[in-house]
């Protein structure tokens, strides 16, 4: 059995309010960013309010997607944008033979997990051109939620749902932003890309009541600051990364810069203390220089205090556990290889209950 299962995740911006490409309060965030409520009855971060996203399909890597693809136009240059100009990838974009190659296929699942869980579809119909900018298709009411639950019994459906609706994944609208592999000492364990994908209007949505209790659309300060949402700590992470933008325009400018550089694998490792626990991440002077991922590590310290392992470290990126009602994250100006941004570097964010 392997360790973990491979999964992608959609971060998906909707602009409000303002025009595209108007100017922006610097007090207002112009946008808001869909999260999902799982299931209590979920055997994994139940209740938890996560972004769209899922295991990938054995049917999401199937080479009949070139036909499809091929059928609008396409061919196989058509698809080197999506793999970013880096010798160094994380293993998770590594294809078996006779598959996709995973650049595709992991934005597929995204692509099919978030419209089988909520209804929201990011693909285009023959004759638009793809974009860095996502669109998205409105379903027939009456034919919405059969589609869900056919694609949620059988990833196939999608493709067969894609020709019968005459359009494609979207692909190229969506940005290759992180990728989160579960720590070593928890049993169950996904590795998962995030993508971001900007869109200029709020979607209908229709969300799977068997996996989903809730749905929200919020701008990211208001999800972080509200006591009653409960984030995993992917999400608390990747939240506060919108801290310092206030524009959609600049996000996307952002995303699709952040593309072409790729992504390194975030694998967070424990550090017991005596009032807590920390998991240190990439940057931080206290992660460990070799990392097997296939084998349980936890650091333990639990002779010095939160405070003191602070005090030791002179380049923090973490996330501190204090007990189970809060978490704080603390980022400095680390040097990070895959040039992403820092959520707010050099202020503690903290967020209440997880």
């Amino acid at each position: 059995m392997a360790a973990w299962r491979y999964a992608a995740s959609l971060i998906l911006i909707a602009r409000h309010g303002q025009k595209y490409r108007s100017p922006v309060s610097s007090s207002v965030q112009n946008y808001n960013m869909l999260c999902l409520k799982r299931h209590q009855k979920s055997s994994f971060m139940p209740g938890s309010y996560v972004f769209p996203g899922g295991n990938i399909d054995p049917v999401d890597s199937d080479l009949k997607w070139y036909e499809l693809f091929a059928s609008f136009g396409f061919d196989n240059d058509s698809f080197t944008s999506l793999t970013p100009k880096t010798t160094v990838r994380p293993q998770i974009f590594k294809a078996q033979q006779n598959e996709l190659l995973r650049d595709i296929s992991l934005r597929i699942t995204a692509i099919r997990e978030t419209f089988e869980e909520c209804g929201v579809l990011i693909c285009k119909q023959r004759g638009e051109e793809p974009s860095v900018e996502a669109q998205y298709l409105s379903v027939p009411k009456e034919e919405l939620q059969t589609w869900q639950k056919k694609i949620h019994n059988n990833a196939s459906e999608f493709l067969t749902f894609c020709k019968k609706f005459d359009c494609y994944p979207d692909l190229w609208a969506l940005h290759e932003w992180n990728n989160w592999l579960t720590p070593t000492y928890l049993e169950k364990r996904y590795n998962t890309v995030f993508y971001l994908a900007c869109v200029q209007s709020t979607p209908d949505t229709e969300y799977d009541v068997t996996e989903i209790e809730d749905l929200i659309w919020e701008t990211p300060e208001n999800i972080w600051s509200t006591t009653d949402i409960i984030l995993p700590p992917p999400q608390q992470y990747e939240i506060t990364k919108f801290a310092t933008f206030r524009d959609i325009d600049h996000i996307l400018d952002y995303a699709v810069q952040r593309g072409k550089v790729g992504v390194q694998c975030y694998l967070p490792v424990r550090v017991n203390l005596k009032d807590g626990f920390v998991h240190v991440l990439p940057g931080d002077t206290m992660y460990p220089k070799k990392i097997d991922p296939n084998c349980r590590l936890i650091i333990d310290k639990s002779n010095i205090s939160m405070d003191e392992f602070r005090e030791m470290t002179p380049l923090k990126n973490r996330i501190e556990f204090l007990d189970v009602r809060m978490t704080i994250l603390h980022i400095d100006d680390v040097q990070i290889t895959d040039g992403r941004i820092s959520p707010k570097p050099g202020e503690p964010q903290i967020k209440h209950k997880y």
